[in-house]
């Protein structure tokens, strides 16, 4: 079952949008129900699907034993799908159980390519938690301390 616009609007990374495209979005958004121990992304794998959470605990795993606690509302895993190479670069775990909205990283990367408006607002978002995170990824300018 597709989500609805209003869930989308309550979502940081979605917020600016208008409400035609939360439209469009909205029906390639399913959520999903996750178990305390499921792996949603796995490292090296083929990045093929997108989420944003709802509620739970999660933690996304790099190498040399990097990792982040996922928390809030509106967190994002999987952004590899949008991005190249379009390889999971770490692997996401449920802490806790919890819900997710899931979308194909096929229909989110034609959505972007199709729509130059939508494209910048989401992929500006996407960036600053790329930025965020490539420490984590990369191990450079990681600070254990």
């Amino acid at each position: 079952m597709p989500t609805d616009t209003q869930t989308l609007k309550s979502l940081a990374l979605f917020a600016e949008l208008t409400h035609e495209e939360r439209e469009q979005l909205a029906p390639l958004m399913h959520p999903m129900k996750v178990a305390e121990g499921e792996l949603l992304t796995r490292s090296g794998d083929t990045a093929n699907t997108f989420y944003v959470t709802l509620s739970g605990n999660f933690m996304l795993c790099f190498k040399d034993d990097r990792a982040v606690t996922l928390h809030n509302k509106g967190d994002i895993m999987g952004w590899s799908t949008v991005v190249t190479p379009f390889q999971y670069r770490g692997t996401s775990m449920a802490l806790t159980d919890g819900e997710v909205l899931s979308m194909s990283g096929q229909e989110f990367l034609r959505l972007i390519q199709e729509n130059a408006v939508l494209s910048e607002k989401i992929m500006k978002k996407i960036n600053t938690v790329v930025k965020e995170r490539m420490p984590l990824v990369t191990g450079e300018g990681y600070d254990e301390g």
